[in-house]
């Protein structure tokens, strides 16, 4: 039976592929995101936890500029009293790339994930997506890593270290644009390979995390899926993001893991591509929106 479309959604199938750039309004309101329960370290998950992928996650949670004036970081975390995560900001004009993601609330602990254009000349068309290994027991420091010396080979401090790369390809025809990338999905042996997209959606699973309900939704491609977390074509939602639509200065945007994303099936490295793919989509509209506030004040 042909599912029936939710109001507000915008997400028909893909036509054919190619890309261009996508801009959105600047973060704001200061809501909390929903509460969780996290899992009891070395123990089963519990409701709100994300099972199988380490607890490394809560299910939804925001993400916070740094209130210091000229900082370069901002947080991942239920409240901004409580970051998990720190997020180092860079231009997108140099060899960096445009987020590093921490393993802890310090820029100062290791690099866990990178995003990046392919290079700083590129179109922005290719995000390069850059995992580290788990952390645990690595030597590997932040600045290490952003300098890009965590190759996968021999070094002096220790045996080869295996990064996981992976393309998102931004897509567009006409006024609507997408993002396409393949991520490692499974727990254990049980590992593959499964296609994703990123679709732009005003639907009713972003306007659950914010009322202004702007903001993408991160559908799998793989099979069908059919009633709340699902999209008009009968794919499943698997994660979601929305700007916010109140007076926060700091707040940057919402997140939120649903359907299998939420249940840790899908793995380790799902949940940390899922994210980071996300919050780079965010960044890049959040820069593109400030440099045309910025024109605009600069020529009015």
């Amino acid at each position: 039976m042909d599912k029936q479309k939710e109001a507000g959604e915008v997400d028909v199938a893909p036509p054919p592929y190619t890309a261009t750039d996508t801009s959105a309004q600047p973060p704001l309101n200061d809501s909390e995101a929903p509460s969780y329960t996290a899992a009891p370290e070395g123990g089963s998950s519990e409701i709100g936890a994300i099972a199988g992928v380490s607890n490394r996650f809560p299910l939804s949670f925001n993400a916070y500029f740094e209130k210091k004036i000229m900082s370069k970081l901002f947080y991942l975390g239920e409240h901004a009293e409580t970051p998990l995560y720190a997020v180092t900001m860079h231009s997108g004009w140099t060899t960096k790339p445009l987020l590093e993601m921490h393993s802890g609330p310090k820029d100062s602990d290791p690099i866990m994930a990178t995003v990046g254009y392919e290079s700083w000349f590129s179109t922005g068309k290719r995000t390069i997506i850059k995992i580290f290994p788990d952390i645990a027991g690595l030597s590997t420091s932040a600045e290490e890593s952003s300098s890009g010396s965590s190759s996968g080979s021999d070094s002096a401090s220790g045996p080869a270290v295996a990064v996981k790369t992976f393309d998102m390809i931004q897509r567009y025809k006409w006024t609507r644009s997408w993002h396409e990338l393949s991520i490692e999905v499974g727990i254990g042996k049980d590992v593959r390979q499964e296609n994703f997209e990123w679709r732009r959606t005003q639907g009713e699973e972003v306007k659950e995390l914010d009322s202004s309900g702007e903001g993408w939704k991160l559908v799998r491609l793989e099979g069908t899926a059919t009633g709340k977390n699902s999209t008009s074509d009968g794919k499943e939602v698997v994660a979601v993001w929305s700007v916010n639509g109140g007076w926060s200065m700091t707040k940057f945007c919402k997140f939120q893991f649903l359907g299998s994303g939420a249940t840790g099936v899908l793995g380790d490295t799902f949940a940390i591509v899922a994210l980071i793919s996300g919050l780079k989509i965010r960044y890049a509209e959040y820069l593109q929106n400030t440099a045309s506030n910025a024109a605009g004040v600069a020529t009015a």
